[in-house]
């Protein structure tokens, strides 16, 4: 009786997994006692790091791509490490690459180069094989800006582009401090061939006095152009390289055009960060300001068109914006979006407000005709777009710390609508969407609430977005 008792019990089991299975097509229907988290997708845990401040202004998250030929993920960390992972989430490589933090990564136009951009006390740009993960061969930036160990001003490859052609764009900064106290800025933008001869500088001579954090070249290589982002507001008629957007002759490295974009209203000055960027032919060049406005010029930096997002609004005295950060082309239009909404006189102090056009994202044509505008509920730490979707990557939302803002949501290109969200603990802070925008995959960060909670962790979340 007590074998008959035995087997019954098995027999219900095995009955219910088949049960399970009929109804889910899961081939592990036992997984019913270890229920996923549709939210959460694929998890990979990417290290330690400590909680950030809730409220500080800047994360560090690290840096993603998606690679077209394989289906996974190439992954760099804030601690200095590359990791190419697939798209179940398993490992097929890992690289420690120095002492210092990821800040940029760029395929080649071909898929098998995967160039990596480090800050640490020697600045390398590093070529590696995607397939592999093995070094090509690397720059080390501390031999073009110097650096400054003693107050921690690091050498960075801060952002690279590539053309068709094979070259490579890498912009090098760091900051100082001058001799009268101020912060000042080192730049230099090197260009590179595929097997990383070095093929011109700019400037040439020396570095420039300006903080440069963008550059984009044009797809064929006959453009470069990069943005500058000074905030020395008293001083800065006085920097040698005080133009806001320069354009180079791809080719050569010489000045094609500097221009300079007059103030907004309320504003001491005119900077930049993720811009600007060319078209897929190659005709325009789109740019974004911190102070809410976007900008189409033609290829040598003529003036085409410009709109104001993100006007500033006083408040008793005080002027508070949404500050602009990308500027991205599809085939048929641009995007821009803006972030948080900052004081125009101290961008470290928390606004009181939420600006009507903050943590936005918006379509024009290249008519400069106005499609749509989607609010997302925190800051948008990033935007990257595959077949039909816009994929963002939502933060922290200082200003009412809705702690359920964090996470991924897919927006629609045709109309602005949202497709689908996922939540994660803590902000996420970076994203990459696949080419034909079916799987993303995002980085978040942990992070310390003012009432002394920890939110989220290092790790990297990986999904199958639903609805296509």
């Amino acid at each position: 009786m007590k074998q008959w008792k035995t087997t019954a019990v098995f027999l219900l089991l095995a009955c219910t997994w088949a049960a399970l299975f009929w109804v889910t097509g899961s081939r592990t229907p036992w997984q019913m006692f270890s229920p996923k988290d549709k939210d959460a997708g694929i998890v990979v845990s990417l290290g330690e790091m400590a909680g950030r401040n809730y409220d500080r202004m800047g994360f560090e998250g690290g840096e993603i791509l998606y690679v077209p030929s394989d289906g996974g993920w190439l992954v760099g960390t804030a601690n200095g490490e590359l990791r190419h992972i697939s798209a179940e989430g398993d490992e097929k490589w890992s690289h420690s690459i120095g002492t210092g933090l990821i800040r940029s990564l760029k395929l080649s136009a071909d898929g098998k180069t995967v160039y990596v951009g480090e800050k640490s006390p020697d600045g390398f740009l590093y070529a590696l094989n995607v397939k592999t993960g093995d070094l090509l061969w690397k720059f080390k930036g501390y031999d073009a800006i110097g650096g400054e160990p003693d107050i921690r001003a690091d050498p960075q490859a801060i952002h690279i582009s590539t053309d068709q052609n094979g070259n490579i764009y890498a912009a090098f900064y760091r900051f100082t401090v001058k001799g009268d106290g101020q912060r000042g800025y080192v730049s230099q933008v090197i260009s590179f061939t595929a097997d990383g001869k070095e093929r011109w500088r700019y400037p040439a001579e020396k570095p420039m006095d300006a903080w440069v954090n963008w550059g984009e070249a044009s797809p064929d290589g006959s453009r470069f152009a990069f943005g500058t982002a000074n905030y020395d507001k008293s001083k800065i008629e006085n920097l040698e390289y005080n133009r806001n957007i320069y354009v180079l002759d791809g080719n050569t490295g010489t000045l094609i055009q500097g221009i300079s974009i007059p103030l907004a209203d309320h504003f001491d000055s005119v900077t930049m960060r993720n811009a600007p960027s060319y078209s897929l032919d190659g005709q325009y060049l789109a740019a974004m300001t911190s102070d809410g406005r976007g900008f189409l010029f033609d290829r040598d930096g003529r003036l085409l068109w410009e709109r104001h997002l993100a006007e500033a609004k006083e408040i008793n005295g005080a002027w508070f914006f949404a500050a602009g950060r990308d500027a991205r082309f599809l085939s048929d239009g641009v995007l821009f979006d803006t972030i948080n909404t900052f004081s125009r006189d101290n961008w470290q102090m928390p606004s009181p407000v939420i600006h009507p056009s903050s943590n936005s994202l918006f379509r024009f044509g290249l008519q400069g005709d106005f499609l749509w505008k989607y609010t997302a509920p925190g800051e948008i730490e990033a935007v990257d777009v595959g077949k039909g979707v816009a994929a963002l990557a939502v933060g922290r939302n200082v200003r009412n710390h809705d702690y359920l803002a964090h996470g991924a949501e897919v927006v629609r290109l045709s109309d602005g609508s949202l497709l689908t969200r996922y939540h994660t603990s803590g902000p996420l802070q970076n994203i990459a969407v696949s080419s034909d925008g079916t799987l993303m995959a995002g980085i978040e960060v942990p992070a310390v609430t003012p009432e002394g909670s920890l939110l989220g962790a290092y790790r990297l979340h990986i999904w199958k977005i639903e609805g296509r």
